[in-house]
């Protein structure tokens, strides 16, 4: 028997007569054939297909971009469909088990796959409430396909705003709620390959889901642009995955929230926490984890519990503590954006790292190193913590780090984190300008010089260097200051233009890192009120004001720095001589610093440094050395920094030669 395709249906209509004898002949069987509609089918295309419930199919007539440049034609094959729509020409291969109450778009191949189904109603993940920074429902945070690291930043954050939080967690409700349905979509183009079980899960265009073991009470977004991949023997349960991101490897996640350009895998475990843009999970587990953008951990024995990080990267067999065997696991930690471990670290907690430090060894006390930025936190002697302030400021990792953020960013199109990438900010420069201020205050109070350390906030400090990191802390203050300066001012004409350009708007004097959004703490609070106070009202109101807060931040910075400026080096009126000097002065730390970092950088060429060179004739190490690592003259940061500079000094002659 043969079945002669045309293509003329104009409307769904039901199968013929002879159309079910032929389908039949092809091995397909139904219990209820006129529950079966059709639009421009080609009924050669399906061969040995069980059909139960309402099935409609649509458009099964053209071909599908099966792989690279390789085009099969649209059919169904093997498979069970239970109440199943088919809107356009799709490739479905072998199902193991059954298709039950999903719609599948244009341009989709099922292939190999176990059993896609939908059981009751779903959410697809949405409204899931995940426990982050802290276990239980200390800090919990309702996930939705529209959350970013901003809001959840508030929610988790100021759990005293009642008003707020509970708004705010109404108006997921009420998203989650548009989002609930009987039947499950599969979008356009996704590639479903050798999956064992898809259930309740919503999947966007151009994902592709391959080996996959579970997808479970789960949407991913995913886009042309920048597709979605789960891979083999991955498991994901009550979860939102944002576009771009990267599954693989047996990665197991559990109550979670994956942003944009997430790359998890080598056998990665995470249950109830929120990962942001650009996070990166291997081998290691976290539990209960606000990771903020760019929160990186890949190696074995790491764990990450109940505690927020951002820009972070976990060194191998980073450890912390939660609880201590008492009310339970309540305790939390806090480690400010920039923040690394050294291998085997760990801490207790509550405790609060401060922005860009590294924290070394094991730490038994409940620290707070938030007033001193770019710090060392080091074991030292019997669990006792030592603080090394500011001794992260000129190294040359902490130079490069800006710009490696920034060139690592996957995401593409419209970006759910509004991050802002900058090292040193009003938020950083405003705690080291407190840092400077509390060496002093404690190198005043000391009455005598009997003890090496003095006591902050259970950790020491040597009281012998107290003078050399506070100038530290006022070398990257001044730097960054007159930086700002410079860049305020390159472009003007003459010393009337500069002093225009130097008022101020509106200054705000605290600063927050929400969740890698830096922001005046003013407007950030007002964002809370008008939610409180029903002047924001809904997603989009809310989304809309974040933006807002991005967009003001440079404006907002502009103001706060001229104000420091002016307070810090006594200015009441801005003059010809005073921007002169302060340029001049400017000059000389930027050579200071290119000093002090270039003598960092020439350490990784020392010749201790040389040990693993040579192996075979040590008459031949430097040699060896220099051939795969160069000289630190020719080292492309080096140079790059070298370069940066000399720009600096050539705009402040300009500027300098123009007044």
């Amino acid at each position: 028997m043969t079945y002669k395709f045309s293509k003329k249906d104009k409307e769904f209509r039901k199968l013929k007569k002879n159309e079910i004898e032929f389908l039949k002949s092809q091995g397909c069987i139904s219990q209820s054939w006129d529950k079966i509609l059709i639009k421009n089918v080609d009924l050669n295309r399906i061969k040995d297909v069980s059909f139960h419930g309402k099935i409609k199919i649509k458009e099964l007539n053209g071909n599908v971009s099966y792989h690279n440049k390789v085009k099969v034609e649209a059919s169904i094959t093997r498979a069970t469909l239970i109440d199943v729509m088919i809107n356009g020409n799709v490739y479905i291969n072998n199902v193991g088990r059954l298709i039950a109450n999903y719609e599948i778009e244009d341009g989709v191949i099922i292939e190999n796959a176990g059993a896609i189904y939908m059981e009751g109603e779903s959410s697809f993940g949405n409204g899931v409430e995940t426990s982050p920074i802290m276990e239980g429902n200390g800090r919990s945070v309702k996930i939705f396909n529209r959350l970013n690291s901003h809001i959840a930043y508030i929610v988790a954050m100021y759990r005293h705003n009642f008003v707020m939080r509970e708004k705010i967690n109404k108006i997921i409700e009420n998203y989650s709620y548009s989002k609930i349905s009987k039947f499950g979509l599969i979008k356009k183009h996704a590639k479903i390959i050798n999956a064992r079980l898809i259930k309740n899960a919503h999947i966007d265009p151009y994902t592709t889901i391959e080996n996959t073991d579970e997808i479970n009470n789960t949407t991913i977004i995913s886009a042309k642009e920048s597709p979605s991949y789960i891979g083999t023997s991955v498991i994901l349960k009550d979860c939102i995955v944002l576009k771009g991101a990267h599954i693989v490897d047996g990665t197991v996640i559990k109550k979670a929230f994956i942003g944009e350009g997430v790359k998890l895998g080598r056998q990665f475990s995470c249950e109830d926490s929120l990962l942001f843009a650009n996070c990166e999970g291997e081998h290691g587990e976290m539990f209960s984890i606000f990771a903020g953008p760019y929160t990186v951990t890949h190696h074995k024995a790491t764990l990450l519990i109940a505690s927020h990080f951002s820009f972070f990267n976990a060194g191998s067999g980073t450890n912390q503590s939660n609880h201590m065997y008492k009310l339970g696991p309540y305790h939390h930690g806090f480690m400010e954006r920039g923040c690394k471990t050294g291998s085997n670290s760990y801490i207790l907690w509550p405790s609060r790292i401060g922005a860009f430090s590294t924290v070394i060894g094991a730490h038994y006390d409940n620290v707070d190193s938030s007033d001193f930025p770019f710090s060392y936190i080091t074991e030292h002697g019997y669990h006792q913590t030592r603080l090394i302030p500011a001794l992260n400021l000129f190294g040359v990792g902490l130079t490069r780090d800006e710009n490696k953020w920034i060139e690592r960013d996957r995401r593409t199109g419209d970006k759910k984190d509004l991050i802002i990438f900058e090292v040193f900010s009003p938020y950083t420069v405003s705690k080291m300008i407190n840092a400077e201020k509390i060496l002093k205050d404690i190198k005043n109070d000391i009455k005598d010089g009997k003890d090496d350390f003095v006591m902050y906030k259970n950790m020491i400090i040597k009281i012998s260097s107290l003078d050399k990191y506070s100038q530290r802390y006022s070398i990257a203050i001044d730097l960054y200051l007159c930086g700002k300066l410079l860049d305020f001012i390159k472009n003007c004409k003459n010393i009337n233009d500069i002093i225009e350009n130097l008022k101020c708007e509106k200054i705000y004097n605290e600063w927050v890192d929400a969740g890698g959004l830096i922001c005046a703490k003013e407007r950030l609070d007002n964002i809370i009120k008008d939610i409180e106070n029903d002047k924001i009202k809904d997603i989009e109101d809310i989304l809309k004001a974040f933006e807002n807060l991005y967009n003001n931040y440079y404006a907002d910075e502009k103001s706060w720095v001229i104000d420091i400026i002016k307070k810090r080096y006594s200015i009441e009126n801005v003059n010809k001589e005073i921007i002169i000097k302060i340029l001049n002065e400017y000059i000389s730390l930027l050579k200071t610093s290119y000093d002090i970092l270039y003598r960092d950088a020439k350490k990784e060429y020392d010749i201790s440094k040389m040990v693993s060179c040579g192996i075979d004739d040590r008459n031949v190490m430097e040699e060896d050395f220099k051939a795969i690592r160069g000289t630190v003259e020719d080292n492309a940061f080096v140079i790059k920094y070298k370069k940066d500079m000399d720009e600096k000094i050539k705009d402040i002659n300009k500027i300098i030669e123009l007044l």
